[in-house]
């Protein structure tokens, strides 16, 4: 991670390293968690829209998994 960006603390940060693309949504923008999360059944691509190459969400327990390790690489990098 580059020094100076803020250090990730969001599901969400986790989810856009997991797959590439707006491969997943949330039923309550405004209530990002976990419970919410859900697959997308087409995103935009370069040439239109396209069928959502991932079939299944990834379990909380590895979401969670990645954010604290995106966190550990931030915070050996930034002390």
């Amino acid at each position: 991670m580059t020094r100076g960006i803020d250090r990730p603390n969001h599901i969400e940060e986790a989810l856009c390293v997991i797959h590439g693309g707006q491969w997943f949504t949330w039923t309550d923008s405004k209530n990002k968690i976990y419970a919410n999360l859900r697959l997308t059944e087409q995103y935009g691509g370069e040439n239109g829209l396209i069928d959502n190459p991932v079939t299944e969400l990834p379990t909380e327990e590895e979401v969670n998994a990645k954010l604290l390790e995106l966190q550990t690489a931030w915070d050996s990098n930034n002390t």
